[in-house]
C-alpha cells in the first residue's frame, strides 16, 4: 500500500509537470486546499481526494482490491523511482515541528524556531545523520504516526516537542522516540524565561546527543554551536524570514529580505541573518526576480563575507560564498568554500546540492552524482524539490546517463513553472533521447518566458562549465535554432 501511495504521488508530481502548473494551480484546478495538496504530494490522501482528482482531470488512479490503486503503466514508468529509504546503519533522526500549543497563532515562530535551531545544531554532528528541515515540517499541523514518518523518511529515531507561552514564560517539552520499537526514549520538560529560549535549545540538542547515541556523545564531545543574538526579536524575524524561503516563491523570497534586513538592522552582529539573507538574494537572482543581477550577486557575496567574518562557521555564507565562485568560475576555491560548508553541517541537504552543481561544472560529473543523490536521499520531502531534481538530472545529463535523467528533469519543471533553467535541461535531455516532439512542446512553453532560448543564449551562460558542449549538443538535436 505504501509502494502504491509513494507511486501515485509520484504520477500526480508528473503530471503537474507536463501540465506546466504550480502547485497553487492544481490547488485551484481539482478544489483541494493548498495543505490536501501538499499532503498528496508526499503519499497522504484519501479515497475521496483522488476521486476528486480523477474528476478534475485526465488522470485514471484505478482502484484495486484491498482499497490501494495500481497506476496506468505509461504514466507509472515516467516517474522518478523513489529512494530507497530504509533506516541508515548510522545513527539517523528526524526531528518535527515543536507544535505550538498556546491560543496565539502569532506564537508559531517560537515553536518554529526552536525545532529549526535543534536540527541545527545537530546537523553539525559527522556522525549523526539529521533529515532536513523542509522534509520535516511537511508534517507541521498533521497528527502522524511516529513509525510512518521514520519509514518515510528512512530514521531510526524520532525527536517531537511542544510549546506553550503565558506572558513572558515559556514552556518546552520534548521527547525522545526509538521509531523501530516506539519506545521512547527521552522527554523533558523546561518552563523558562522567553529570553532563556536558546538555553533551553542548546539543553535539548544535548541531552538529544546524549541519548541517541552515549559512547559517541563522550568521543565527539558536543557543544551546541552557534552565537545566538542577544534580541529574541532578530531570531524571531530570522526564523519567520526561513518559513519564508523555504516557499521557493517569488513573492515570499521577497518577504523574507525585508525580514532578515530588519534582523540585521536590530542585530547587526548576528551572523545567521547575514547568511540567510546572502542565500535569499542569491536565490532571487539564480531565478532572474532581481532588477540588476550582478549587482544582486555582488550583494549576496558582500552580506556572505560580512556572515563569515561574525561566524567562520556559518554553513549557509559557506555556501553562498561557493555558489558565488562558481559562477565566476573560480572552481577550484568554489569547492574548498562547500567542502567546508558541508565538513562545518554534513547533513546540509541543500548544501551537497550545492557542492554537487559546482562539481558537474568543473566536469567531475559522477561525483556531482553522488553529493545530488545524496542530497534527495537526505531531504526526500523537501520544498526545494525541484531545484534538488533538476541538479541531480543536470549531473546525469552531464555523464551523458539521458535515461536516468529524464524521470528527475521532468519532475523539476514542477518546481519550477517560472524558471527557465529546468525547461533548458529537461529540452536538452529530450534532444539526446530523440523525444523531439516532447521537445517541441517544451520549447512553445519556454519561448512564453523571456529571453527565448537559443544556443547563443546557453552559450554565453554556461560557456565556463564543462558540461556546456552536451547540454548545447542536445538543445541542437531538439531543434532550439542557433
Amino acid at each position: 500500500m505504501l509502494d502504491d501511495r509513494k507511486q501515485i504521488a509520484a504520477v500526480i508530481r508528473d503530471y503537474i509537470a507536463r501540465e506546466r502548473m504550480s502547485r497553487e494551480q492544481f490547488a485551484f484546478k481539482t478544489k483541494l486546499g493548498k495543505s490536501t495538496v501538499d499532503k498528496l504530494l508526499t503519499g497522504r490522501f484519501s479515497d475521496k481526494t483522488l476521486s476528486i482528482i480523477e474528476s478534475q482531470t485526465q488522470l485514471s488512479l484505478r482502484p484495486i482490491v484491498g482499497g490501494s490503486f495500481r497506476l496506468p503503466n505509461d504514466t507509472a514508468r515516467h516517474s522518478p523511482k523513489a529512494a530507497d529509504l530504509k533506516p541508515l546503519d548510522k545513527p539517523s533522526i528526524a526531528v518535527l515541528p515543536f507544535v505550538n500549543m498556546g491560543m496565539d497563532p502569532e506564537q508559531d515562530f517560537l515553536a518554529d524556531g526552536i525545532s529549526e535551531d535543534i536540527i541545527t545544531a545537530l546537523a553539525r554532528l559527522r556522525w549523526l545523520f539529521v533529515t532536513a528541515r523542509n522534509s520535516t515540517f511537511v508534517y507541521k499541523g498533521t497528527a502522524v504516526d511516529i513509525r510512518q514518518v521514520a519509514h518515510d523518511l528512512g530514521v531510526r529515531y524520532v525527536l517531537e516537542g511542544s510549546v506553550r507561552t503565558a506572558g513572558s514564560r515559556i514552556r518546552v517539552t520534548g521527547q525522545l522516540i526509538d521509531a523501530t520499537s516506539g519506545k521512547h526514549i527521552w522527554a523533558e520538560k523546561y518552563d523558562r524565561d522567553r529570553q532563556d529560549i536558546f538555553a533551553v535549545q542548546d539543553d535539548i540538542a544535548e541531552r538529544v546527543v546524549a541519548a541517541v547515541e552515549p559512547h559517541l556523545y563522550a568521543e565527539e564531545g558536543f557543544r551546541a554551536s552557534t552565537e545566538q543574538p542577544d534580541s529574541i526579536d532578530a531570531w524571531g524575524l530570522v526564523v519567520r524570514a526561513m518559513t519564508l524561503l523555504n516557499k521557493v516563491e517569488r513573492t515570499q523570497n521577497e518577504e523574507a529580505q525585508l525580514l532578515l534586513r530588519r534582523a540585521v538592522s536590530l542585530e547587526p552582529r548576528y551572523a545567521r541573518a547575514h547568511a540567510l539573507l546572502s542565500w535569499a538574494i542569491w536565490w532571487a537572482c539564480m531565478c532572474l526576480w532581481a532588477p540588476d543581477v550582478e549587482a544582486g550577486y555582488e550583494q549576496a557575496a558582500i552580506h556572505a563575507q560580512d556572515a563569515l567574518a561574525l561566524d567562520p562557521g556559518e554553513p549557509w555564507a559557506r555556501m553562498v560564498s561557493g555558489l558565488g565562485l562558481s559562477t565566476a568560475g573560480q572552481h577550484q576555491r568554489a569547492l574548498a568554500e562547500l567542502e567546508t560548508a558541508l565538513m562545518l553541517t554534513p547533513s546540509f541537504a541543500l548544501g551537497h546540492t550545492a557542492l554537487g552543481w559546482a562539481l558537474l561544472r568543473v566536469g567531475r560529473f559522477e561525483e556531482a552524482i553522488v553529493e545530488t543523490g545524496w542530497a534527495l536521499r537526505m531531504s526526500p520531502l523537501d520544498s526545494f524539490s525541484g531545484f534538488y531534481t533538476t541538479t541531480h538530472g543536470l549531473a546525469l545529463l552531464g555523464a551523458r546517463r539521458f535515461e536516468e535523467a529524464l524521470p528527475f528533469l521532468r519532475a523539476s519543471v514542477s518546481g519550477f513553472t517560472d524558471y527557465t533553467g529546468p525547461f533548458n535541461t529537461l529540452i536538452s535531455c529530450c534532444g539526446h533521447l530523440g523525444l523531439i516532439e516532447e521537445a517541441k512542446e517544451l520549447i512553445a512553453v519556454r519561448d512564453r518566458m523571456d529571453p527565448p532560448l537559443s544556443l547563443s543564449l546557453v552559450r554565453r551562460h554556461l560557456h565556463k562549465f564543462a558540461h556546456c558542449e552536451v547540454f548545447v549538443e542536445g538543445l541542437r538535436k531538439a531543434g532550439v535554432p542557433e
